[in-house]
């Protein structure tokens, strides 16, 4: 009983962790919006949150979490740079997260998961699609 207990403690725990790692990336986020003027370990600092996040989510039950930061992690991994369109990729990513803590959807949540990592999947494509056009 003391057992169950302690990791009911610790995943009430995570969920501050993560609440506060969340919000962590979306202050990166707002940062980077803001100014025009980004480099590569801004956009690096932005991933070793969402790496965190999505290294933790499935740890404390939060399998979404993790799959949508994973998706985030694959998106922002290696650019240097982030115009209007990536930027907007990143806020959908972190709403989404955002949405799935507010309503404490845990468990593996199958099918949900697997229709929003298709449609996240989609939005990269999309973005990186129109982007490789453009350069």
């Amino acid at each position: 009983m003391q057992a169950l207990n302690a990791a009911d403690d610790l995943i009430n725990e995570y969920q501050g962790w993560a609440v506060d790692d969340l919000e962590t990336l979306r202050q990166q986020f707002l940062k980077i919006s803001a100014s025009r003027d980004v480099d590569k370990k801004e956009i690096a600092e932005m991933f070793d949150i969402a790496h965190e996040i999505r290294g933790q989510g499935g740890s404390f039950g939060f399998a979404l979490i993790s799959a949508i930061a994973d998706s985030l992690c694959k998106f922002i991994e290696g650019r240097q740079q982030l115009s209007d369109p990536e930027l907007e990729v990143i806020k959908v990513h972190i709403m989404a997260m955002k949405a799935v803590f507010h309503q404490q959807l845990k468990g593996r949540q199958k099918d949900l998961a697997e229709q929003l990592t298709e449609l996240l999947q989609a939005l990269r494509n999309k973005v990186n699609l129109n982007a490789s056009f453009s350069s």
